[in-house]
């Protein structure tokens, strides 16, 4: 390939990555973007999730991620429908909610409760009889249950729609690992990579769990480490369950449309090992069967792990670098990067292209001088 210059490059060929690209094409369709990423690397968070749009059970707290998660939740369906016509790539969204059985999150029940009613978040307590008729497949013992209003998407066709959508918007899209930088102490001039160095403008820095490598290489510590995910998908028929079912070691979520169910999942500081255990996958079937009995014996269609790009404090890193004046970041969501998309396009879309009014602090890469 020969050397090629753009507007915008961005690193890293996942959700993040080419949902930056889809609202930067959206809002400004003249400009030159490309989409760099090594096909393997790339994809080892955005393809491995389970989809879950989870902001009320996963968070505790109202702060500022708490309200971030909660506004991407309330894009989610004007973002889909907007991706869909963009892409012509069918992306399968449930916003039925999620349920939190009182057999799996007894300790938790009665802060749970507090937290949505003390932040007026739509919910609901099911009796123990109302279970019986309303999910007749869950566990005779699960007791009552806590439905909050939720969401859940396929990961995996929202990144086709998105790859799609960003080819279609006019979108460079190059394979390609990145191997360094060529800069000087205050901007960046290329990307090299194994197929070519990469001129731009700005670039964008959305690698996941090799962000941290990759800003080594520019001699800035990133304090980020991937943490392991294990997880399978079982064959079951859609009418089993119609929710996204947390609050224990597992959780179970239904990706309909005939594709199973996916349980998951660990979380393991174990570098960059990609090892799937078989007992360990054993393990998670039999603590969602406890839930949800049909999982006991479903057939498994399949089983693999991915790497969540965990920040030292756990916050996402997303806005302008605080050393070099053409670089920006979107790295570290950790576990809640599919749930985090539509917002952070938006806001990584206005960061870039000098539109963004506030800028959440704690989420920026100044906070760790990047």
């Amino acid at each position: 390939m020969e050397n090629q210059r753009f507007d915008i490059v961005i690193v890293g060929a996942g959700v993040i990555g080419h949902s930056i690209a889809f609202r930067l094409l959206r809002t400004e369709p003249g400009l030159k973007v490309a989409v760099v990423g090594d096909p393997v690397n790339s994809l080892m968070a955005s393809r491995a999730a389970a989809g879950m749009l989870a902001p009320f059970c996963e968070c505790d707290q109202a702060d500022q991620f708490f309200d971030f998660c909660r506004a991407s939740l309330e894009k989610y369906p004007s973002f889909i429908q907007e991706l869909q016509k963009v892409s012509e790539v069918k992306v399968p969204l449930s916003m039925a909610g999620s349920i939190m059985p009182y057999k799996a999150v007894e300790d938790q029940w009665d802060n749970r409760l507090a937290f949505f009613k003390d932040q007026d978040i739509p919910h609901e307590v099911w009796t123990a009889d109302a279970v019986k008729s309303r999910l007749p497949y869950l566990a005779e013992d699960c007791g009552p249950v806590l439905w909050v209003e939720e969401g859940q998407i396929n990961n995996r066709r929202l990144h086709d729609a998105l790859t799609a959508a960003s080819k279609n918007l006019g979108a460079e899209l190059i394979e390609g690992n990145v191997s360094g930088f060529m800069h000087d102490d205050t901007r960046i001039e290329c990307a090299v990579t194994d197929v070519g160095d990469i001129e731009s403008e700005r670039f964008v820095l959305a690698s996941g769990s090799w962000s941290q490598q990759l800003a080594s290489v520019l001699g800035v510590s990133l304090p980020m480490k991937p943490i392991k995910g294990q997880m399978c998908r079982l064959r079951v028929e859609d009418n089993k369950l119609p929710y996204t079912v947390h609050g224990f070691l597992t959780y179970i979520a239904p990706w309909r449309e005939g594709s199973g169910f996916v349980i998951g999942s660990t979380m393991e500081d174990d570098g960059f090992n990609p090892v799937v255990d078989e007992q360990v996958i054993r393990t998670l079937i039999n603590e969602a069967a406890e839930i949800l009995p049909c999982l006991k014996n479903a057939d498994l269609i399949e089983s693999w792990s991915g790497m969540r790009p965990a920040a030292e404090d756990q916050m996402p890193i997303m806005g302008k670098s605080a050393r070099y004046a053409n670089l920006f970041y979107s790295t570290g969501h950790f576990r809640n990067g599919i749930l985090q998309t539509p917002n952070q396009a938006d806001y990584m879309a206005d960061s870039i292209l000098g539109n963004l009014k506030d800028t959440i602090q704690e989420f920026s890469p100044i906070r760790y001088g990047l």
